[in-house]
Formats: C-alpha cells, sequence, structure tokens
C-alpha cells in the first residue's frame, strides 16, 4: 500500500507489487493523472466527517457575507457612512455542482438556516429533502439561470477541468456570487476578471486556484469583489485520516472491501 499526497509523477512505478494507493486527503488528481497508476490498482480517499463540518461552516460564511452585504459595510465604514444597502438582505438560491457527500453536507446546514439549494448532477440523483437537476434532464445554462450563488464543489476530472468559464458563467443573474472550493483547475480565471467587470458576477469566493501559492503579482488579491482563502475551506484531520488508512490497510490483508474507493475511469 501506498500513502500519497501529490507525488512526483512516476513515482509509484518503483513499487510494482503496490495493490492499494490511499490519497492523504479528499483528493485524487495527483493520483488519477498519474500514468504509472492503472486499473490493476485499487485507488482510496479520505472521507471524514471533520472535512464535512469544516466546508459547512466556510461556505455558511461565504453564503451569510453575501446574503448581509458585507462588503457594502466595509466600504461604508472606510468612508465614514451610516449607510444601509438596499435591499439589507438579498434574497438567496444557492445552485451546487458536486452533490457528493461534502455537497450533500453543505446543502443541510444552508437548508437549516433557511436558503433554498438546488443541485446539478451527471446523472439522475435521488436525495431526501434535495432537488438535483441532472444532465439527463436539463441543461447546465437553465440551472445557472434559476440560482444567484453558484457553489462549486466538483471533482477534478477532464470534463471538469475548465468548467466554470465565461461560456457557462454568463447565464448566471446579473449580480450573483460565485464560490469555488472544488479545485482551482475549474475555473478559468481571466473570464471571471471579465464577468466582475461586466456585473453578472459581484462577488466571488475562492478557496483554490491554478496555481498555489497565488503568485503575489496575480490581479485576484487587489480585486476588491474577490475574497481569497489559501485553500483551507476544509482542512484533513490527521488523526481520523490515520485512522482510516489503517483500517483500509487491515481490509486489504483480509480481502475486505476497501472503504472510500475511487474509480479510476471517473476520476473520483
Amino acid at each position: 500500500m501506498l500513502v500519497v499526497w501529490k507525488h512526483p509523477e512516476n513515482a509509484s512505478a518503483q513499487f510494482p507489487n503496490v495493490q492499494l494507493i490511499s490519497s492523504l486527503g479528499a483528493g485524487v488528481e495527483h493520483i488519477i493523472k498519474d500514468p504509472a497508476i492503472t486499473s490493476k490498482h485499487l485507488i482510496s480517499r479520505i472521507v471524514d466527517p471533520t472535512l464535512a463540518h469544516s466546508m459547512q461552516k466556510h461556505v455558511l460564511t461565504c453564503v451569510l457575507h453575501f446574503h448581509k452585504q458585507w462588503p457594502f459595510y466595509q466600504v461604508a465604514k472606510q468612508n465614514g457612512q451610516w449607510a444601509k444597502p438596499n435591499p439589507i438582505e438579498r434574497p438567496i438560491k444557492v445552485g451546487i455542482l458536486g452533490v457528493g457527500a461534502l455537497g450533500q453536507a453543505v446543502t443541510k446546514i444552508l437548508q437549516t438556516v433557511g436558503f433554498e439549494v438546488i443541485g446539478f448532477s451527471r446523472k439522475p440523483k435521488e436525495i431526501p429533502n434535495f432537488t438535483v437537476w441532472d444532465s439527463e434532464n436539463h441543461s447546465l445554462p437553465s440551472f445557472l439561470q434559476e440560482i444567484n450563488v453558484l457553489l462549486s464543489l466538483l471533482p477534478r476530472t477532464p470534463q471538469t477541468e475548465g468548467i466554470l468559464s465565461y461560456e457557462l458563467l454568463r447565464n448566471l443573474p446579473k449580480g450573483s456570487c460565485l464560490i469555488n472550493v472544488g479545485r482551482g483547475a475549474h475555473l478559468v480565471e481571466d473570464d471571471l476578471l471579465k464577468l466582475l467587470e461586466e456585473g453578472t458576477i459581484d462577488q466571488a469566493y475562492l478557496d483554490v486556484f491554478q496555481e498555489e501559492p497565488l503568485p503575489t503579482s496575480h490581479p485576484f488579491w487587489s480585486h476588491s469583489h474577490i475574497f481569497i482563502t489559501p485553500h483551507t475551506a476544509s482542512i484533513t484531520h490527521q488523526e481520523n485520516a490515520a485512522k482510516i488508512i489503517a483500517d483500509n490497510y487491515q481490509r486489504l490483508k483480509t480481502g475486505g472491501p476497501i472503504r472510500f474507493e475511487v474509480q479510476l475511469d471517473r476520476g473520483y
């Protein structure tokens, strides 16, 4: 068994007897893109309730920040103005791309505080108390036209790279919000700047980027409508991750089913 995180490409080739490769986190793109890893390998990832709790709090903070219009008050404070936005609370309808374990956990916390949430999935899904559109019956542009907060929790696959593009996001209503806590490769960064300039997107909350750390010269740093966190939306709990990895190693030795197995062809 190998436990890896952003390992050098082809490094696994020197271990011909490896049967199981475990990611040290929820993401597995560093494994999927390694040409030395094939369908003969079992692949697993970390799925931990603490990851979900952390993500719930992060996304809820972003949505409330947009809903209660805190940027407006920050500018008013800087200018010494006693001013109120109109409306004081923006009406919110959240759309989620990526309705797996994290997406469903985030949905629950948003619904608990009264926000309407819908999801979009590649294939039809029946999830209690959660409306999920799917690509077999709906188009993604029509989904975006129904919401004003878009949350991306997608995995990184060849199909999702660059999905958050101008061509797609222009379907959002004017003054919308983008929250990307999935993968930096999803967002076409220059397109976001254009959408902000046009007013289609009013605020963007970004936790992941094409290049990390984000270069100091990047225009995102100085843009007043972009809020940046350094890939901290959801952090792996070391002790819990160690228990999951150890349990999967025992399962491998005894021939039991591997927990949180990843399908190489799907990429998640």
